[in-house]
């Protein structure tokens, strides 16, 4: 169970918030005598333990659909509902008092982000990041549809483990060249397996820049329907993929953008 919770961010702030929500709504209900809202979210916690949280369930949850997408809503949905209600529920109605507290916990709340929300330290402005990614996945997914131009047709690009969600996160309009699935498949079984053995040919270069078969490579590239590249500059790729009419395009702080013709 403790694995299965900490695999989809069971160990952050997050379940603590919708503990202590639980425990104020038994308490406040227990106070005054009516309702019985904490007394159901008791029993769905007690319920949720036996048939979700714990690897059993887990287990045949991965028989039916993609585990590693869709388990996280089983635990994320309530928590955050919960969580929100309860924050909402104890400043609604309130003496000014408490509604001046939070504003200003909301006010703080803001300030820390810096260039995180619309209001940072500097001024109030459009935020730039506001999922908060790594700049070299803005500078890239910048850089593709830049060079991309106005075509009608979406660009497919490759990238390493590390950037592929970024990217998508920051410009959903760039296909992923690698699906989730080969990159799990390629973590447990490694290279030396016919599934996915396509698109194992473009992990091997853009998750670890090795330089094998470069003609293996580009029958990759044509058959995917690869439009760009993307690997970390230090792996020294350009001499290699050149010989597969494979050119740089653009560069951020780590990575060159690689244009496949």
């Amino acid at each position: 169970m403790t694995g299965v919770l900490k695999q989809y961010n069971g160990d952050s702030l997050y379940l603590a918030a919708f503990a202590g929500s639980l425990v104020l709504l038994w308490l406040k209900e227990r106070k005054t005598g009516q309702g019985n809202t904490g007394k159901k979210a008791a029993a769905a916690v007690l319920l949720s333990v036996v048939f979700i949280f714990n690897e059993f369930a887990y287990r045949i949850m991965g028989k039916l659909t993609d585990i590693t997408t869709y388990y996280r809503f089983f635990w994320m949905l309530p928590v955050l509902f919960v969580t929100a209600y309860h924050l909402t529920e104890a400043f609604t109605g309130r003496k000014k008092r408490q509604i001046c507290a939070a504003a200003l916990i909301f006010a703080v709340c803001l300030g820390f982000g810096a260039n995180f929300f619309f209001l940072n330290r500097a001024n109030i402005n459009r935020p730039q990041n506001i999922y908060g990614l790594d700049p070299d996945a803005v500078a890239v997914a910048e850089a593709v549809m830049a060079d991309w131009g106005s075509t009608k047709e979406q660009p497919v690009a490759a990238f390493d483990m590390y950037l592929e969600y970024q990217v998508r996160t920051y410009e959903p309009r760039i296909l992923w060249g690698i699906s989730r699935k080969a990159y799990l498949y390629q973590a447990k079984h490694g290279y030396n397996h016919k599934k996915y053995v396509r698109q194992q040919h473009i992990i091997a270069a853009v998750n670890e820049g090795i330089q094998n078969d470069s003609r293996a490579l580009r029958r990759s590239l044509d058959k995917t329907g690869v439009d760009y590249l993307v690997i970390r500059t230090e792996f020294d790729m350009d001499s290699y993929l050149a010989q597969i009419l494979v050119v740089p395009a653009a560069q951020s702080e780590h990575y060159t953008i690689y244009r496949v013709r």
